[in-house]
């Protein structure tokens, strides 16, 4: 069905909301449909000043003919600054599972799904080079799976009506669309006032691995550049640093700090907008056995809190601490000791952090666990979204006592809960940001920004479990990565959009909540209700989006 477009002589073009998931065999041809006459339609969107907002167009065309899409400002004929991008499909073979992992691991169909598998939907969006003039901006695609899908994105920076003519050619034929953005007379505040944490885990070698260059070699640093600068633009704030990275074990043992890799390294997120740097977990199970009641190192595979295992510590965090503090980077450190600790190893976890905290003194401890043998060894819980509502009494104490709490996704949960899988609606990774102002936590993590696990994922989304291949252990579509790796740099995803959005949705509702936390709770209330407990409907979630910018608007203009 994923070709079955019928090619017709009369293009269809189709209009949808950005939160709204297209599939390449319905999208051309079923969204909205019109044949090309030149007729005029309308869209409406909704921002604030200096807010992204971002249309999306599909056209039908047969393989290889040329589709241009022109925008022009009919208010002006200033320049647009405009962002042209165009959408791929990606596969998803399985679904999600119920719980966790794909339906084949647990033997039960999920019903919480966009579609039943297998099918393509559209995700990564590649940002295209166009040409502007006169107020208009165009670009020029050929027909690919049956026709062109368009992304159009404005970013507004005068409040009032704003009106951008869409004009399709295809052949001899035209088309035009009138879309209409009404820009409200607030904005955003900076994003380090967000009050917000937001890490993707990334691997610095995929980045090197899958654009054919040696990692920390000369062409590495702008490919790393562009993806800090693609974290950011998506709200990202914090980036881990791995600190094997950044050490060789030299004569006798000893492990040195590559200081001009590590400032480097630093310098290119902070430069890129960054605000916090995520030292990433240091130690692990040995052998990734979840029954040892010990942890290892990263550095040697040494017993962590042995005598060996504190030396190789000391050695490491004494010369990171003196490079943090030479930079003055010590009040954006935040450090992890070994990820997911559990019951079996938390009294060894608890060790060395103690062990930890005198070599380090003031980093927050920061980490992914749902066990409460930790209080006091752990500054910011970040249990898994489904937990963390489960026990929301214990995570309340431990706010209550000073310390943070975010929340997590990985290949886990399933069902009707948040996460940011390729078969879910667009809406989820959204509501991410409405959870964080309705429950008061103050961040958010996940492993996979590009640890792919697939030689191309533009043609694989559900892969093998590391600890488990060619079992039905799978980790679900898209769970492993949220970025895509372009010809000359990372492309970006409509789930990645999709949570920015909910980010700045966040933003929103605090500097409401601020003011007028009763009418933010009731806002909040018509969409949101907790991780599993949501507003399906994007016309319904942009309406009270809608009340939200107009109160915010509304209270700009009374002061």
């Amino acid at each position: 069905m994923l070709h079955a477009l019928l090619l017709a002589a009369a293009a269809q073009v189709g209009i949808a909301d950005e939160l709204t998931p297209a599939f390449p065999d319905t999208a051309f041809a079923e969204a909205h449909p019109r044949s090309v006459e030149g007729q005029v339609r309308a869209h409406s969107t909704e921002s604030l000043r200096g807010m992204r907002t971002a249309l999306h167009v599909y056209v039908s065309a047969e393989d290889g003919e040329n589709v241009t899409l022109v925008v022009r400002h009919l208010e002006s004929r200033d320049t647009l600054g405009l962002r042209l991008a165009r959408l791929h499909a990606v596969p998803v073979e399985e679904n999600t599972g119920l719980t966790s992992r794909t339906e084949q691991f647990e033997g039960v169909e999920n019903p919480h799904v966009i579609r039943r598998a297998p099918f393509f939907v559209f995700d990564p969006i590649e940002p295209l080079i166009s040409t502007s003039g006169a107020g208009a901006d165009q670009a020029t695609a050929p027909g690919k799976q049956g026709g062109v899908a368009w992304r159009l994105e404005i970013v507004p920076e005068q409040a009032g009506d704003q009106h951008y003519q869409v004009t399709i050619v295809r052949g001899e034929a035209t088309e035009s669309l009138v879309w209409h953005l009404l820009v409200h007379d607030a904005q955003l505040p900076p994003r380090s006032e967000w009050g917000f944490a937001y890490t993707n885990w990334f691997s610095p070698q995929e980045i090197a691995r899958r654009h054919g260059v040696e990692a920390w070699s000369a062409e590495f640093w702008p490919l790393l550049r562009r993806y800090a600068e693609l974290m950011a633009d998506g709200g990202q704030d914090t980036f881990w640093l791995r600190w094997q990275d950044f050490f060789t074990q030299g004569a006798g043992g000893r492990w040195n700090l590559d200081h001009g890799r590590l400032e480097r390294y630093v310098r290119t997120f902070l430069a890129s907008g960054f605000d916090w740097i995520e030292g990433a977990p240091i130690a692990s199970r040995p052998e990734g056995d979840w029954s040892k009641d010990w942890l290892e190192l990263r550095f040697g595979k040494v017993a962590a809190t042995s005598e060996e295992g504190q030396q190789v510590l000391r050695q490491v965090a004494r010369q990171l601490r003196s490079a943090f503090r030479t930079n003055d980077w010590s009040r954006q450190w935040i450090q992890h000791i070994a990820d997911e600790p559990t019951d079996v190893n938390a009294a060894d976890y608890a060790k060395l952090a103690g062990i930890l905290r005198k070599e380090l003194p003031g980093v927050p401890i920061v980490e992914a666990t749902m066990t409460r043998a930790l209080v006091g060894a752990v500054d910011i819980w970040c249990p898994q979204v489904h937990k963390y509502q489960q026990n929301r009494a214990f995570f309340d104490e431990r706010q209550a006592a000073s310390d943070q709490v975010w929340t997590y996704t990985c290949l886990v949960p399933g069902g009707p809960w948040l996460n940011r899988l390729l078969d879910q609606e667009r809406l989820r990774p959204v509501y991410l940001g409405w959870a964080g102002a309705h429950f008061g936590t103050s961040g958010f993590l996940h492993w996979g920004l590009n640890h792919y696990k697939c030689e191309d994922p533009f043609a694989r989304s559900v892969v093998d479990h590391p600890a488990q291949p060619n079992t039905t252990n799978k980790l679900p579509a898209g769970d492993t990565h949220i970025v895509y790796p372009g010809p000359y740099g990372p492309w970006s995803s409509t789930r990645f959009e999709a949570h920015r959005i909910g980010l700045e949705d966040l933003a929103m509702l605090r500097m409401l909540q601020a003011e007028d936390p009763e009418a933010a709770a009731t806002l909040i209330s018509q969409v949101f209700r907790g991780y599993d407990d949501w507003e399906p409907s994007v016309e319904a979630y942009r309406a009270t989006r809608a009340q939200l910018m107009a109160a915010l608007a509304g209270r700009n203009s009374a002061q």
